[in-house]
């Protein structure tokens, strides 16, 4: 145990016990560190003004109290307890695992290349035992914006040319597209939502890399950052095609509504169905068109 990791523990188990409102401590000292599970565990004792505890603390272990006053365990039978309890929480959580993708709602099917690394890289998040894990899908997170990257620029191909651009230059093609795809001035605070998020996805996932200190919720955020990315993208692309055009309600704004034919060819009526309110509209069909010629 190094001197830094023991002043942050103390730290962490002092500010954990305040949690349970025990304060005025008085003695805290490692009682006995185990390895046999193939990683660092230590048992702590702890005495506070009117109680005593064994506080069980590690690797890949979250940390828990158990009091010394009433179960009379000693720091092997603390530890025996914990880490009893701890690989049947990973088992419940082994079972009733959700696959991280499934907190957004993606449509990453254009792209499927990059929707096959990240689920492996989500499914990965399952399985890590070291920070070269955690690392692996930090690499993931970032090579798959670098693919973006690629797709965009070959679905624009004066991009690079034109910007001045390399084709791993994520931020930089990023950075362009939004400004295609999001156009005029009623898109200036979303062109640069868009582009922080590019950005923030791609320095987390660089940072992450070279990081051995990161651990899952790091690398869950970071998995999250690089999917909201490659969503928000596509769904610029969507805007960009017209998708935010679609009719709505003069009266109630709903996007609910149902085209019913007419007598007349020219002319359909566009019924809301939440309001009721109905507008007649006029269409230019090709026969139309050709008798005004």
């Amino acid at each position: 145990m190094t001197p830094e990791y023991r002043i942050k523990t103390e730290k962490h188990i002092s500010d954990y016990l305040e949690s349970y409102d025990v304060s005025k401590i008085k003695y805290m000292q490692v009682e006995q560190t185990f390895e046999d599970l193939g990683m660092e565990v230590h048992v702590w004792n702890v005495k506070a003004e009117n109680s005593s505890w064994w506080i069980v603390e590690g690797e890949n272990a979250p940390m828990n109290l158990y009091t010394q006053d009433a179960n009379y365990f000693s720091a092997d039978e603390a530890y025996s307890f914990h880490m009893g309890i701890t690989q049947r929480l990973q088992a419940q959580h082994h079972k009733n695992f959700r696959h991280i993708i499934d907190e957004l709602p993606l449509d990453i099917d254009k792209i499927k290349s990059i929707g096959r690394r990240l689920n492996n890289a989500s499914q990965y998040l399952n399985n890590v035992s070291g920070p070269e894990d955690i690392q692996s899908i930090a690499l993931t997170c970032r090579e798959s914006l670098i693919e973006l990257a690629k797709v965009l620029a070959d679905d624009n191909p004066n991009l690079l040319a034109d910007n001045d651009l390399k084709a791993a230059d994520f931020k930089g093609i990023a950075n362009a597209v939004v400004g295609i795809y999001a156009q005029g001035k009623s898109n200036g605070k979303l062109r640069k939502r868009c582009r922080s998020m590019a950005e923030l996805a791609w320095d987390q996932s660089a940072e992450m890399v070279h990081s051995p200190n990161r651990n899952i919720p790091d690398a869950k955020i970071c998995l999250l950052f690089t999917c909201s990315v490659v969503s928000i993208f596509q769904n610029l692309f969507f805007k960009y095609l017209g998708f935010d055009s679609e009719p709505k309600c003069p009266e109630c704004k709903s996007m609910e509504y149902e085209f019913i034919s007419t007598d007349k060819d020219s002319i359909v009526i566009m019924h809301c169905n939440s309001c009721g309110y109905e507008e007649g509209i006029q269409i230019e069909s090709e026969e139309v068109e050709s008798e005004k010629i």
